[in-house]
């Protein structure tokens, strides 16, 4: 055996085989030593973050692009730093592997009061802290290195939450042998055949001559079904709708498109498309309080066909094991065979959005986000942070081909900003778009500098209403509490290292500023676009007076 090949070169060989080709994190004492195997590497790249929340919200971003992310840090002071972030890809459904370097073994085993610890020589305190929040964790030993490696990364892979590995630099650098099995060899089938040809069997029973729409959300996304999904919609005439989790799975400009169901909060075509056919498809579909407005679906389980991820239901019956993958494809397989499918009329047509004010006036929250979609195209990544920015952009048509994330689950304010800079490191091909409201921007703005220092051409919209709207949407309209300190946001970017040759910042204050600084921005493609735009406090988008009216 090759004295040179160590238990950390087959770590990051498997993060590797698993997708990544960078990795996030912060140096720390404790994983220097291995972070030299990074360098090292031919098939990874370092990139270091300005803290470890960011690290972990980059790693989420770059994970719903790749598939699989991988960050590093040090232990106690460092892996916590990342729970929360850590805590949102598992509510949200993103694959991170956290690495986190550890004591040496001696060192622990000694029971000493080592620094990054509470004092107390008990080192096994923050494994047990992420439990909740992963689904396999590990201490790597020089016994259990490679079993232990590769059974973490398969579960999060197939799972699609985060994984916790414990690694010691002495342990790193022990020699062991290079994997001779793929990660993918042990990735069973789920699905049992019996239980799929019964679902076959009654959906060709069931689906006959009942109006029909379909719903999709999130997880046909997480599971990279999204072709699967649009082959389905391609072959067949029904109507069709998301939530606001699922947005942009499927062709937001056709006729057939309902519009953005939540709840009560929804709009009157969408709401009777969904809640009075007599067939209603779900696919993937997990309903929030924040995507329902309070959980205020007015849906009859007995008429749902609900493709869940490891189990089909008719009208409540279940069907399992049966991946979504599976279900999906049986139900295309039916719906395409011959049978009466009836597709829903849709109430009335989804109208293109008329501009409320005129170019002259100040942006108004009715028109922003419909002026903002104006000027997407195919080639966008668009990642709205949980405010004013999450529900107007939910409301509004994007094109074909933008990818729009959010992140309604957990709701960790900042988040968008990092994971924007993740996700544009996975896909280099596609630019990211930013909508962010300063106060969520003011948690994780330092990140602009790795932005800069990684030469992405990221488009950031940051909305400046001088405070946390959407709480006062909730509860404190004038309340201290929800105001934030007064900052010159157009020298942020040069505060971080931006100059003229990489960087442009723009300003709008009306509607006809805000459409000529989108155009400029989209023909800015070699540079870092920061376009401040100025709405009044009390503004705010018609989604979210009924959605904040729910959650109240």
């Amino acid at each position: 055996m090759s004295q040179q090949y160590t238990i950390a070169d087959y770590l990051f060989d498997r993060i590797a085989e698993a997708g990544a080709t960078e990795i996030f994190g912060v140096p720390g004492d404790f994983n220097l030593s291995f972070l030299d195997n990074i360098i090292d590497s031919d098939k990874l790249r370092w990139v270091g973050n300005t803290n470890e929340l960011n690290a972990g919200y980059a790693a989420d971003g770059y994970a719903r692009e790749r598939g699989f992310a991988a960050m590093v840090t040090t232990f106690g002071v460092g892996e916590l730093s990342a729970i929360n972030a850590t805590a949102g890809s598992y509510a949200e459904y993103a694959p991170v592997l956290h690495v986190v370097g550890a004591p040496t073994m001696a060192q622990q085993e000694s029971k000493r009061r080592i620094h990054h610890t509470l004092g107390d020589g008990v080192f096994n305190h923050f494994i047990k802290m992420v439990e909740p929040v992963t689904v396999a964790r590990a201490q790597i030993t020089s016994e259990n290195a490679a079993s232990e490696i590769d059974r973490v990364i398969r579960l999060v892979l197939k799972k699609h939450r985060p994984g916790y590995l414990m690694l010691s630099p002495d342990v790193a650098k022990l020699p062991i042998y290079p994997p001779t099995t793929k990660l993918d060899d042990s990735q069973e089938d789920i699905t049992s055949q019996a239980a799929l040809a019964d679902f076959k069997q009654a959906l060709i029973e069931f689906l006959p001559n009942k109006t029909t729409t379909l719903m999709a959300d999130l997880m046909v996304h997480r599971l990279g079904l999204q072709d699967h999904l649009k082959a389905l919609i391609a072959d067949t005439d029904i109507p069709y709708t998301t939530l606001s989790w699922g947005k942009t799975l499927l062709d937001e400009n056709s006729e057939r498109w309902a519009g953005t169901y939540a709840g009560v909060a929804s709009r009157p075509v969408v709401k009777d498309a969904v809640e009075n056919c007599e067939c209603l498809i779900k696919i993937g579909v997990q309903y929030t309080d924040t995507t329902t407005a309070g959980f205020s679906q007015d849906i009859n389980e007995q008429v749902v066909v609900d493709l869940h991820y490891e189990r089909a239901t008719i009208s409540g019956q279940n069907f399992a094991p049966i991946a979504l993958k599976d279900a999906l494809q049986a139900l295309h397989e039916v719906m395409t065979s011959g049978i009466e499918i009836t597709p829903k009329p849709l109430c009335a047509p989804v109208k293109p959005h008329k501009q409320h004010g005129t170019d002259e006036e100040a942006i108004r929250q009715d028109d922003l986000w419909h002026i903002i979609a104006d000027h997407l195209d195919h080639n966008n990544l668009v990642f709205a942070d949980q405010g004013t920015a999450y529900f107007g952009i939910s409301d509004v048509r994007l094109p074909e081909g933008v990818t729009s994330y959010g992140q309604p689950m957990w709701g960790s304010i900042g988040y968008t900003l990092p994971a924007s800079l993740g996700a544009a490191i996975a896909s280099p091909h596609k630019r990211s778009v930013l909508l962010i409201g300063d106060g969520s921007a003011l948690l994780t703005i330092q990140e602009l500098a790795v932005m800069i220092k990684e030469g992405i051409h990221p488009v950031i919209v940051l909305v400046n209403n001088d405070g946390y709207t959407v709480e006062r949407a909730i509860h404190g309209e004038n309340q201290r509490y929800n105001d934030i300190p007064a900052c010159n946001w157009h020298l942020m970017p040069q505060a971080f290292g931006a100059d003229d040759n990489n960087s442009l910042v723009l300003k709008a204050e009306t509607a006809g500023e805000l459409k000529a600084a989108l155009k400029k921005a989209a023909m800015t493609t070699d540079k870092m676009v920061f376009l401040e735009v100025i709405t009044d406090k009390h503004d705010i988008p018609p989604l979210l007076v009924d959605i904040s009216e729910a959650l109240k």
